[in-house]
């Protein structure tokens, strides 16, 4: 679902005679000598679309995105902690270069951690995208269901005067029904509104995962390469390119990270 899906106003959905026949026979002619069930008119359907209108879990969303922040302040920092230096006879006996060496690899074990806990919430993620993608098929389903049931009663009330010449009704049938069907637009619309906010939320996430597995497929392993010929050349060009390397790794992960 990369592209916006644009939600068809409820007016100008196609509906077959033949369905809208079948609600005013089976729905609304039998409210005529039972009222009272006018106000359970459409329920299944209203009830049937707000079990479905639940989004993606946003924590999960924030989580990752977080960790993705996470990540850039590490890339960051390690700009210092990976610095080329040469230490003289004093500083290594000192133990400085060890204390170097181990800075990094506790940057790169800290960095590898945060790399497996972004994979992880990617993942739970993607599961969460697609359950969430297809209950927003099946409320548009729905979505066609609640226009069928209004088209029905707008017609319905139409044809309402015609009753009044063979059966005796109270008149304030036609204002409650006239009542109710503005009672489902306006529920529609408001579940239209929750529909698109699902979409924009799919969109995000989309966003965010593709962000974060670019940089885990392609970018961070051409940084640790870099990384390791920095270490093994000591020279100023493996040097450049590292830095090189680390502020394309650190520009899409701020890319993604913003976009939430």
């Amino acid at each position: 679902m990369r592209q916006y899906q644009v939600l068809t106003p409820l007016e100008q959905i196609e509906i077959h005679p033949d369905a809208l026949l079948s609600i005013k026979r089976n729905d609304l002619v039998p409210l005529l000598d039972d009222q009272f069930r006018l106000n359970h008119y459409a329920d299944q359907v209203v009830q049937a679309q707000a079990v479905l209108l639940n989004g993606i879990n946003p924590q999960l969303t924030q989580q990752l995105s977080q960790v993705v922040k996470q990540i850039v302040q590490h890339l960051s920092s390690s700009a210092s902690i990976f610095r080329q230096r040469k230490f003289n006879a004093l500083q290594t006996w000192l133990g400085q270069e060890l204390e170097s060496d181990a800075r990094q690899l506790n940057c790169l074990k800290a960095l590898e951690e945060l790399i497996q806990q972004a994979d992880s919430l990617s993942g739970q993620l993607r599961v969460e995208l697609q359950k969430s993608q297809m209950r927003f098929l099946q409320a548009t389903g729905y979505r066609e269901k609640m226009a069928l049931y209004i088209r029905a009663a707008q017609e319905f009330l139409q044809e309402y005067p015609d009753f009044m010449h063979t059966r005796q009704l109270q008149d304030h049938f036609s204002e409650r029904l006239s009542k109710k069907i503005n009672t489902l637009q306006t529920l529609q619309t408001g579940n239209d509104i929750t529909l698109v906010q699902m979409q924009l939320a799919h969109r995000l996430s989309l966003d965010l995962m593709d962000r974060f597995k670019e940089a885990q497929q392609v970018l961070i392993p051409a940084w640790q390469y870099h990384l390791k010929q920095s270490r093994q050349q000591q020279s100023l060009v493996a040097s450049a390119e590292l830095d090189k390397s680390r502020e394309q790794l650190i520009r899409i992960l701020q890319q993604s990270s913003e976009k939430k």
